[in-house]
């Protein structure tokens, strides 16, 4: 057996990891007629994601944040799957989750467009997108990965159109790296940049050790 150096099992384990959370999110439970969509994306997308936040920086504090964190995600080899879908229901459940009687109504309605998300959606289509996420990234934390789930990731993504024909998407995040590289997002701001962004983002808001709390 050749000799294989270790960033060639990192970077060769991390391609098969990120196929077996896309199994993963595949066989996840979900709803009727599953119509998600699944793709994967490296280094190279994370620094595109990066620039595309930084365009979104007065809109969006949390965008230019985490489009900070972005760069150095591209510097450390992470990868991501993108998971996505359709707004438009598949179901005729009829359940009015959405805000209308019916789901033709819903698939009826004018779409509402942004930058990173369009609406309105269907919840159960919602719901099967999350599932497979959570499916994603329980099967990457079960091989020892670091990981989290991100909208940032997926709208950012979704804008940038590397994940196509969609209206909505979430992102799972993986490194393998020895240190988390997902939980220190507070060194992209100072204590002051915090208190002011948050307050800014969410008014009605404060901050607590959990996040946000009323």
């Amino acid at each position: 057996m050749a000799i294989i150096n270790s960033e060639e099992l990192l970077r060769g384990g991390m391609d098969r990891a990120v196929e077996l959370m896309a199994v993963a999110a595949s066989t996840a439970l979900k709803f009727g007629k599953p119509k998600i969509k699944i793709v994967a994306m490296g280094p190279e997308e994370f620094q595109e994601l990066s620039d595309f936040c930084a365009g979104l920086a007065e809109v969006s504090p949390l965008f230019d944040r985490d489009g900070r964190s972005f760069v150095d995600l591209a510097a450390e080899d992470a990868r991501a799957l993108l998971i996505g879908a359709k707004r438009k229901s598949v179901y005729n459940y009829d359940c009015g989750a959405c805000g209308y009687r019916t789901c033709e109504e819903l698939n009826k309605a004018e779409t509402t467009e942004s930058v990173v998300i369009n609406g309105p959606c269907c919840h159960f289509v919602v719901y099967d997108v999350h599932m497979a996420a959570s499916a994603a990234a329980a099967a990457a934390w079960r091989m020892g990965l670091h990981c989290r789930v991100f909208q940032t990731i997926g709208g950012a993504a979704a804008g940038c159109g590397l994940v196509e024909d969609v209206d909505f998407s979430i992102g799972v995040g993986v490194s393998y790296q020895p240190q988390n590289p997902f939980f220190d997002r507070r060194k992209y701001w100072s204590e002051e940049e915090w208190a002011e962004k948050f307050a800014a983002e969410f008014p009605s808001f404060t901050r607590g050790f959990m996040g946000a709390v009323e």
